[in-house]
């Protein structure tokens, strides 16, 4: 049988990702006649029957129960254990389903051939069993559903209720011009979220700046923003690195679209990485997209399963993103690119610096300091949560701000008029 019929390696990598990740297994909709190597077949019996006796799916149960059969094969173990596990296993699952889809219509084609039916009817009871057999094998070939009454009801989980709310087990989003302090934002984010979950892990994948101003900004955020001390944070707040030449640097996140199609195995190693972290915020949305940002289908492959990793793992996961200059003070989003960014989140804020006109770019000194943030969607009731749309928060260090901003007015003044 040629390959048009099978793909080990798709099956390979579906088997890795239930071994990495075994909560895989109930959502995976799978039989052993799905695949189409054998000894695949065996390794996907010995998975059900671990997980029908509650026992743990891994490498060593599942060598036992092979082996306790004369199953187990080292080599096709070895193959699979190699494979590259994946976070989105339902294409790579369809892809599987239609290959059975194929041999079995393959095989059906030969039996007939075989078959001498006295009646035609006889035929055609036979190919409507059959085809009828061959449908179910398909991803989703039947719709569930469960009375209201049996439900259990849930509110939305927000952190920060009482500063800026932001739910569990969605994405939200925070946009702003550059420069107008979403990384101190973040650290405060994340500094406010250990006040609240002192056992709690932050990750900020804060990519724009180099590790060490991170660390600096982080410092100064705990004593001269929040008036907190240091200590209190340093070891809950995380940044990705990496080790070059025996010095730490900033990781730099590699793009999930590319080519227009998203990298399911380089998202997959991401969300490993960041496993046991509460709150995660990946800074700035390009650096991770690495699509064409105004396109909808590019955008709404990257949404997807960033949808899908806040839900399934209950985690806070919050995207920093560019906005257009525009200063009319309305609670429209300015938020650049795909309107699928937008649509994909659930909370969505803007940040603005305080000006002393809305219309115009004169910064107000004596705030420079502060910033306002504009809810511009909500969709689990954040607004009920807070109690208005919007907020002015002390974002960054006092003084260094009010220097800043008089060095900027400065040079606008300077600035010929062309």
């Amino acid at each position: 049988m040629n390959e048009d019929f099978y793909n080990l390696a798709f099956e390979r990598s579906v088997l890795a990702s239930i071994i990495f990740e075994p909560e895989l297994f109930k959502r995976s909709n799978l039989s052993s006649d799905d695949f189409y190597l054998a000894a695949h077949q065996n390794i996907f019996n010995a998975m059900k029957d671990l997980n029908d006796q509650d026992q743990p799916i891994d490498e060593e149960f599942i060598r036992v129960w092979l082996s306790e059969r004369k199953q187990f094969d080292e080599r096709v173990i070895i193959e699979v254990l190699t494979s590259n596990p994946i976070s989105n296993l339902h294409e790579y699952i369809k892809a599987i389903k239609e290959f059975a889809q194929r041999r079995a219509l393959w095989k059906l084609g030969i039996e007939l051939q075989k078959q001498q039916f006295l009646k035609p009817s006889d035929g055609v009871d036979m190919i409507e069993a059959a085809l009828s057999s061959i449908k179910d094998m398909r991803v989703g070939t039947g719709i569930r559903t469960i009375p209201s009454g049996e439900v259990i009801e849930r509110e939305p989980e927000f952190i920060l209720k009482h500063w800026l709310p932001l739910p569990r087990g969605v994405v939200s989003m925070i946009s702003a011009e550059g420069g107008s302090g979403k990384g101190w934002t973040a650290l405060q984010i994340a500094n406010r979220y250990i006040d609240e979950n002192p056992y709690g892990k932050v990750c900020l994948w804060l990519s724009e700046d180099d590790i060490g101003i991170n660390t600096n900004r982080h410092r100064l955020v705990s004593s001269s923003v929040m008036n907190k001390l240091y200590s209190e944070y340093k070891n809950s707040v995380h940044f990705p690195i990496i080790d070059k030449n025996g010095i730490i640097m900033g990781e730099r996140p590699k793009p999930l679209i590319v080519n227009g199609k998203f990298d399911h195995h380089a998202f997959y190693r991401m969300r490993q990485s960041l496993k046991g972290f509460g709150l995660i915020v990946l800074d700035p949305l390009r650096s991770f997209y690495g699509g064409d940002e105004n396109s909808n289908t590019e955008a709404n492959l990257f949404m997807g399963p960033m949808q899908d990793w806040a839900a399934e793992e209950n985690i806070v996961l919050v995207l920093l993103h560019h906005s257009n200059k525009d200063k009319d003070g309305s609670f429209k989003s300015k938020s650049r690119g795909a309107s699928a960014f937008r649509d994909a989140v659930r909370v969505m804020y803007e940040i603005d610096k305080i000006y002393k006109n809305p219309h115009t770019a004169e910064i107000d000194l004596d705030q420079a300091h502060m910033r306002r943030f504009k809810m511009t969607k909500d969709n689990l009731g954040a607004m009920r949560v807070l109690g208005k749309y919007d907020v002015v928060h002390h974002i960054t260090p006092k003084d260094s701000a009010r220097a800043t901003a008089l060095e900027i007015t400065y040079e606008s003044a300077q600035m010929p008029i062309i």
